[in-house]
């Protein structure tokens, strides 16, 4: 974990105090050293600090090619960079350093951008060619590590975080309203675009090459759902091998690593299997809330105890979340940011960053193994879909007034009967979406967008079976929601107190088995995660392994109290509010009353609770008053 920063002027000569101000801002991911390196033309400069894991003394960066042609920083680790050193070696190449950094520098000396298919890890980096005279960026196949950038015709600057990036003096502050669409709809931003209209994420799997003649993106990488039956081999072994190596493919590190253990499957398994590779005995981490509902420490507990970690207990209790809290929590991420489920994660990870500089945790289990019950709805959706369009009509009524069942159960009937009425490319969108598209007049200001119904920006699913259904969902969520919410918050919480949270569920093999993964054993109607399901087994108490999903939410209400909630309310509904040039006050004003008396009662949105929604508006505003963007 580590920040980077720089600049590359195609006709402009920036500032090296700039540099150095903006390389500052990011001293939280990298707190063990700060260095920059400033081309001697002054048309390029690159900025690092660095978290040390790997070769403490000799990995420092910015770091150049040993020919003095390539120059880089680098943000994550490369995992199978021992392999790669040994290749390279044979092929003549000389190392001075045990870091990874030197060998992601010499993979490119020797295969270009070819190399980028090489890496097994998590990265973003920047490296500049003196002979060319072009700078490089760089992503990870899904996005665990960002990377930020602005560009106009003189220059281009860019950032791990866009705090860095929105201290250039000339870097221009407006509204993207498509961004802020999205926001509402997803609960975050859709790369390539940001909220700031002229700052830009590069995609996952992507890299960007400029000079100051040309530049282009490639996608280097993707996820592309390729399902195989798979009768040559045991899928089960397969998985059970690759996790394995995932695993201790992970472990290399020169400091002690930890792990995340919310008492889930993927973080259980993730934990039981590096038990085995720990030098000594293992830290494990879990989050207590006080509330039951929320609270999963006995499962965490019971597979502490069945593998023997050293397990800690970070208890939250009710009253924690304050207004000061919150506000840190949202300013983090210099954009809005609707996924409350970040202030725990920041405060685990604070706890956590006293012990270890390094934990493993168990993301992207749930996207690619089908851990989410909505991939099965998107399945119902797609059969639903092909029933005459009166016959939906009536189910959907039948739906609204079915007294048998539970205010919640007749919302969610509702809405899949909503989900199934709409074209299948845009059905992965609205069984993701906090706020529906056909809501969007109800939510928006009239002139806000040209047109609420305009969907530019916002990604689209065809299924080239011609039918939509919960693969769709799957590549939706693999390619688009995990880096645009669950990546992005473990990292930005993590790299808030100088913590490296790896994945091994992301890892190229993985990557590679989940996407030629039957649907069948991913999920069905009633059951979820049924291949992992079945490692569990061989490695868990069995309630560990049977336990329904149960997600990472919070009890915001409880936590602010009666007069926090009250104080939100009025902050979203006060006539300065700066929300109100894009939210319609009627909304705002329902979900703020309803989030201020405790009546929680489901209003436009579909998914969430109003207390997210109200999380939600809450981020919207810090985020205008923060910074200010001109509409």
């Amino acid at each position: 974990m580590c920040g980077v920063c720089g600049f590359f002027g195609k006709h402009r000569k920036l500032q090296a105090e700039h540099l150095a101000s903006a390389t500052h801002l990011l001293s939280h991911r990298g707190p063990d050293g700060l260095r920059v390196w400033l081309h001697p033309e002054g048309i390029v400069g690159l900025g690092h600090t660095r978290l040390a894991i790997i070769d403490i003394e000799g990995g420092k960066q910015p770091m150049s090619s040993f020919d003095g042609r390539f120059t880089m920083v680098f943000n994550g680790e490369i995992y199978n960079y021992r392999e790669l050193r040994n290749e390279l070696e044979g092929d003549g190449y000389r190392f001075i350093t045990s870091s990874d950094t030197e060998v992601l520098l010499n993979s490119y000396h020797r295969w270009g951008t070819e190399s980028l298919k090489l890496l097994d890890g998590m990265f973003s980096f920047a490296l500049f060619d003196e002979v060319e005279r072009k700078l490089l960026l760089a992503r990870d196949r899904t996005g665990i590590k960002p990377l930020y950038y602005y560009r106009d015709q003189e220059s281009i600057v860019f950032a791990s975080e866009l705090k860095a990036i929105l201290s250039w003096p000339h870097v221009q502050r407006r509204v993207d309203r498509f961004a802020v669409r999205d926001f509402l709809m997803m609960g975050h931003s859709i790369a390539p675009s940001t909220c700031f209209r002229d700052c830009r994420e590069l995609e996952p799997g992507s890299y960007l090459e400029i000079s100051t003649i040309s530049e282009h993106t490639t996608r280097y990488w993707s996820w592309s759902r390729r399902e195989k039956s798979r009768t040559e081999v045991d899928p089960l072994a397969v998985l059970d091998r690759e996790l394995k190596a995932a695993v201790r493919g992970q472990m290399v590190a020169d400091v002690p690593i930890g792990a995340f253990l919310s008492g889930g499957i993927d973080s259980s398994l993730i934990v039981s299997l590096a038990v085995a590779d720990a030098g000594s005995r293992l830290s494990t981490f879990n989050v207590r809330f006080g509330e039951l509902t929320y609270d999963e420490s006995r499962y965490a507990r019971a597979v502490a105890a069945h593998v023997g970690t050293d397990h800690h207990e970070i208890v939250v209790e009710r009253n924690c979340a304050s207004a000061d809290l919150v506000h840190t929590v949202l300013n983090q991420f210099d954009q809005p940011f609707g996924d409350s489920s970040a202030i725990p994660t920041y405060l685990i990870c604070r706890e956590i960053r006293k012990h270890v500089k390094v934990v493993l945790g168990g993301d992207g289990g749930d996207e690619m193994f089908g851990g989410y019950e909505r991939f099965a709805y998107a399945d119902l959706a797609g059969w639903i879909s092909s029933c005459p369009a009166l016959t939906v009509r009536i189910l959907t009524t039948m739906a609204r007034h079915a007294m048998f069942l539970s205010q919640d159960s007749r919302r969610q009937a509702v809405r899949l009967l909503r989900v199934a009425q709409v074209p299948p490319n845009e059905r992965s969108v609205a069984l993701s979406a906090i706020v529906q598209q056909a809501d969007l007049p109800i939510v928006l200001q009239p002139d806000f967008l040209p047109s609420a119904s305009d969907m530019t920006g916002l990604p689209s699913v065809a299924n080239s079976k011609g039918e939509s259904g919960g693969a769709d969902l799957v590549d939706f969520t693999v390619n688009h929601r995990l880096p645009g919410d669950y990546l992005k918050k473990i990292d930005i919480m993590s790299s808030a107190h100088g913590l490296e949270v790896r994945v091994p569920m992301l890892s190229n093999h993985i990557l590679s088995f989940a996407e030629s993964l039957p649907t069948k054993l991913k999920y069905s109607l009633v059951k979820n995660k049924i291949l992992l399901r079945r490692l569990a087994r061989q490695y868990l108490p069995r309630e560990i392994a049977r336990k329904p999903k149960q997600g990472f939410g919070i009890p915001l209400d409880t936590w602010l109290g009666t007069q926090g909630r009250k104080d939100v309310a009025a902050l979203l509904s006060s006539r300065s509010a700066r929300i109100l040039d894009f939210v319609r006050r009627d909304f705002v004003e329902a979900v703020s009353n309803q989030f201020a008396t405790g009546q929680w009662k489901r209003s436009h949105v579909s998914r969430y609770s109003v207390y997210q929604a109200a999380y939600a508006l809450w981020s919207l505003e810090s985020w205008l008053q923060r910074w200010n963007p001109s509409v």
